[in-house]
């Protein structure tokens, strides 16, 4: 079973936080610990729940090593295709239904299971980068 992990965008600083812990009543924010408290974070404050987005891993990585949240804006290329797309919400039950956290995705652009030609690129975040997704929805 994988562990559930998030990061954190905070609305009022503009800023993501490497990791974020739900706490009762508030979030508990934390930045890099660069592997010296197990990649667990440094805490550095809290916020409230209405500060901030709460984002979670899909549990997958893309081809450069990188790891996919929600709201991650990702390069699809496959077959000499490309697509930008931005990762929707991950849904709760997705593991007790056997969905694919990108399957969407997949589905949208026709794009195999187990297409070997496929390469996913994590480009940014909507938060951190809204540029780049008007810029790929007029390209």
């Amino acid at each position: 079973m994988r562990s559930i992990r998030f990061r954190v965008w905070h609305y009022g600083e503009r800023k993501m936080y490497f990791c974020g812990y739900q706490k009762l009543f508030a979030i508990l924010l934390c930045d890099d610990d660069h592997g010296t408290n197990e990649g667990r974070g440094l805490p550095v404050k809290r916020a409230r729940y209405d500060e901030c987005e709460m984002l979670e891993a899909a549990g997958l990585i893309d081809n450069s090593g990188c790891e996919i949240f929600e709201g991650d804006i990702v390069r699809l290329n496959w077959q000499g295709r490309e697509a930008v797309e931005v990762v929707a919400q991950i849904p709760d039950m997705f593991r007790s239904r056997g969905l694919h956290q990108l399957q969407v995705l997949l589905d949208k652009h026709a794009i195999a299971d187990g297409d070997e030609t496929l390469c996913l690129t994590v480009l940014g975040n909507q938060y951190e980068h809204p540029s780049l997704i008007a810029h790929t929805a007029s390209s």
